[in-house]
């Protein structure tokens, strides 16, 4: 036990908080999976979620390996949500303090990242087994990558510089407008035989169209990702060290990370 504690000071993690914070993400995935099942059936928005914000974990995972082997490779990926990486460090961003255009934008860019996750695992089967189910996982991994690789390079060749300042903003609040009146009709559904047009085309789109579908579940994952970067902050995890050495500390993590992806999949 010394060892691991000295092998992990050595290369900037603190043991304990590595090892509370595995324990408690892989705790609430398998309770949070378990309600979901159980209150809204298999294969439910929550459940997919669960498995987008998984899905997006390996994809920064990805990305600091990029990092790690060279600048000549950074061409491959682009700044992820919710941090940003300097030197041999990713650090965790701030909600708390931060200029609401900021955190807008943030929260945005997490949506669009989920989203195409979320697509790009949707279009791809599950596979039959766990060797073809990891071969289509990670094919869906680099397309979601090169998908969002695609939509940075658009934003900064096309859009005015002005609005992307103030757009996230005003379009984050309109989705969630839009999704929160759809919803309604769960509600509304329950007491009303016949609902507002317009809260009923809300609904068929978010919870009824395929593409709706994607992207109410992008922004469920956008609110777990958001509440394991607090809860992470919350445990003194401010940022996380990208060093070579580092990597392989997070090997174990990585491998736990990928059963819990396919136990979510295959069972809940």
């Amino acid at each position: 036990m010394d060892f691991l504690f000295d092998y992990f000071q050595s290369i900037g993690i603190d043991f304990w908080n590595f090892l509370i914070f595995s324990g408690v993400l892989i705790l609430a995935t398998l309770l949070l999976g378990t309600f979901a099942r159980v209150v809204f059936g298999r294969n439910s928005t929550l459940c997919h979620s669960l498995s987008g914000a998984i899905g997006i974990l390996f994809i920064y995972a990805i990305t600091v390996v990029i990092h790690s082997i060279g600048v000549e490779y950074k061409y491959l990926t682009t700044p992820l949500p919710f941090v940003s990486i300097s030197g041999q460090t990713m650090n965790l961003f701030s909600f708390q303090g931060a200029p609401y255009t900021l955190v807008g934008e943030q929260l945005l860019s997490m949506i669009i990242l989920a989203f195409l996750a979320n697509l790009a695992t949707g279009w791809l089967p599950k596979g039959k087994n766990i060797f073809t189910w990891v071969i289509f996982r990670s094919l869906a991994i680099v397309i979601a990558m090169a998908l969002h690789l695609g939509v940075h390079w658009l934003s900064l060749t096309f859009l005015p510089e002005g609005i992307v300042t103030y757009a996230p903003v005003i379009l984050l609040a309109l989705l969630v407008i839009m999704l929160l009146t759809g919803a309604l009709k769960f509600l509304v559904g329950l007491l009303l035989t016949s609902v507002n047009p317009l809260i009923a085309a809300f609904y068929t789109f978010f919870f009824a169209n395929v593409v709706g579908k994607q992207l109410t579940r992008a922004v469920f994952t956008t609110a777990l990702l958001a509440g394991l970067s607090y809860g992470m902050q919350s445990l003194g995890i401010v940022g996380v060290s990208i060093s070579a050495a580092a990597l392989s500390a997070y090997l174990p993590f990585a491998i736990l990370l990928a059963v819990l992806w396919y136990v979510l999949e295959r069972v809940f």
